[in-house]
């Protein structure tokens, strides 16, 4: 690995001093920080990925300096399970988290993944990192998307409801990074699906979202995107409707590129850009019929852009401006960054450590679905280089109602459409039954709108993904054979409320002086202040500072209630009294 020189790491730090900022410690950080940028539903519609119609340059330029994976994929095509799954490193499915979306539910809940899982920030946060995540959530173990969750996973957040916020600004500058590497999270959130409503078809319970995205896109440059020199996915109606929706998706992207432009500017300003891994990907598909919500690839298949700092890199990395090939799930991005960051990873992680030497290469990514609003579509999905195999549970058409998604004028033009029996077949089918099974052939139908799986020459790789498929569901507790209603019941106490935690307990060692915490509920995180100051995470005796007057403690397992705070005097002697 690379080092930088004395002189040369002095020369930072006097020139960040003199702006009024020191990320010293940071910038001579023996483990590298990370900047997580998880864009909103897209696909890589991105000029770096070949896009003719997307002006992105940031983005591109970062691209330059990074390596580009054309073969990412996450492990649910909608938000609140896909973000579930990434931040715990596990199949949604392996958790209780499968369902779109718990708080929304017909009984709203906190799910409850085992009690040994953590999200990797909390880990990071073990390790010695300093953790912050901005506006959006939504791993399901909260109590909604904008809900920052349990307690132990952040030291600082944003606030979904702050514009500021909202433009994604490079929160190392705004926050005490308490002399700690740091692990950031920042979601843009423009190229929502509801970034494309308008005020006259919004559903009436959001008819604020298009006045926020309206007011946010005012701080940017929206680029000229010509309607009709747009490419239309052959699943959707040609109607100049529909491609002014598609024009300002484009435009929301550009926004979104120079939300990121600015983050990596300032990293590089801030002489930070050597020594932090940057990550650029979207938590799904388009925000688009037949895209979002969906297991097939217009719903799963994103963007994945990689910066590495050369002093970082594993054996075997790309160079920068490389396209890297191999598959990816976002079960590999946990443990990577987990690898990247010298933490441990933990067993029930199976994903790949890409930051690992030569990393072994993916074989197949694996995705399922559960519920969409009020409709069951449970699926399971697989893929390997070539073929994906679906194997479906619920036969309900991929395109029953969703008001959110029918609010859309893409999604509207379809259902009338339909209704009025102007659909090609291979539109028409996205409203038709869903068969036992599907196989698709990418090779030669990329869109995959020819189910081969009834064809006689099929039957082979039939027999071999569905084999695949069981290897891989006998590998976790599939939670989604439990009916959710079931499901949610077996969570909760006998009044239909989440558990409460139990306070942990407090005790100085008389011999050390050290204080001692306990968690009286199982797999329960447990998190400590002195004197009002920032919420620590407890991970093993401490030392009490000379100065403290107080000592306040509580616990939270993850998908119940936190639990009451406890303090604890402390006198001169170092002992306590309650």
């Amino acid at each position: 690995m690379k080092k930088q020189t004395l002189a040369a790491m002095i020369m930072l730090a006097i020139s960040h001093t003199a702006l009024g900022a020191d990320f010293t410690p940071q910038i001579q950080s023996a483990t590298p920080n990370v900047v997580f940028i998880l864009a909103e539903d897209m696909n890589p519609r991105l000029g770096a990925y070949g896009d003719p119609n997307a002006v992105t340059p940031n983005i591109d330029a970062l691209a330059r300096e990074s390596v580009l994976f054309t073969n990412a994929f996450t492990m649910a095509g909608v938000s609140a399970p896909s973000r579930a799954g990434l931040i715990t490193g596990m199949p949604q499915h392996a958790n209780g988290l499968q369902h779109m979306r718990t708080a929304t539910y017909s009984h709203p809940y906190q799910a409850v993944p085992p009690s040994w899982v953590k999200g990797y920030p909390e880990l990071l946060r073990r390790a010695g990192y300093f953790t912050y995540v901005d506006t959006k959530t939504d791993y399901q173990f909260s109590k909604g998307p904008a809900d920052i969750g349990p307690f132990t996973l952040w030291d600082a957040h944003g606030n979904y409801g702050n514009i500021e916020d909202l433009k994604v600004p490079p929160a190392w500058q705004n926050v005490d990074l308490q002399g700690k590497p740091f692990y950031i999270n920042l979601n843009p959130q423009i190229t929502h699906e509801s970034g494309i409503f308008t005020q006259e078809n919004a559903p009436e319970a959001f008819k604020a979202l298009p006045v926020m995205w309206d007011k946010l896109r005012a701080f940017y440059t929206l680029p000229d995107i010509d309607p009709a020199k747009l490419k239309l996915d052959p699943y959707w109606k040609d109607t100049a409707e529909v491609r002014q929706e598609l024009a300002l998706f484009y435009k929301n992207i550009s926004v979104m590129d120079q939300q990121v432009g600015n983050i990596i500017k300032r990293l590089k300003d801030d002489g930070l850009w050597d020594n932090t891994i940057v990550i650029f990907a979207a938590d799904n598909g388009d925000g688009l019929p037949r895209h979002k919500r969906e297991g097939y690839d217009s719903g799963t298949h994103v963007p994945l852009i990689v910066h590495v700092p050369g002093k970082f890199r594993p054996a075997g990395w790309k160079e920068d401006g490389q396209k890297d090939e191999r598959l990816v799930s976002f079960e590999d991005l946990a443990p990577t960054i987990l690898g990247f960051t010298r933490t441990a990873i933990p067993s029930y992680m199976k994903g790949i450590n890409l930051a690992a030497d030569n990393a072994p290469q993916r074989e197949l990514v694996f995705s399922s679905r559960g519920r969409m609003d009020d409709i069951s579509l449970r699926s399971y999905f697989v893929r390997d280089s070539r073929y994906q195999y679906v194997q479906n549970v619920d036969k309900t058409p991929n395109g029953a109602q969703i008001a959110f998604r029918d609010a859309l004028v893409t999604t509207r033009t379809l259902n009338d459409a339909h209704k009025e029996g102007t659909l090609t077949p291979e539109q028409e089918s996205w409203y038709a039954p869903k068969p036992a099974e599907e196989l698709y052939d990418l090779q030669s139908d990329p869109w995959q709108l020819h189910n081969i799986a009834d064809q006689k020459s099929s039957q082979p790789k039939l027999a071999e993904f569905r084999q695949k498929l069981e290897a891989w569901r006998n590998e976790t507790n599939d939670t989604s054979i439990i009916p959710e209603a079931q499901m949610v019941k077996d969570m909760q106490n006998a009044g239909g409320k989440a558990y409460v935690t139990l306070p942990p307990v407090a005790e100085i060692n008389p011999v050390t002086g050290k204080l001692y915490l306990a968690s009286r509920t199982e797999g329960a995180s447990i998190g400590y202040r002195f004197d009002n100051h920032p919420w620590q995470l407890y991970t093993g005796a401490l030392t009490l500072p000379k100065a403290a007057k107080k000592v306040e403690i509580k616990a939270v397992r993850y998908g119940w209630e936190e639990s009451q705070s406890v303090v604890m005097a402390i006198n001169q002697e170092g002992k306590s009294a309650q």
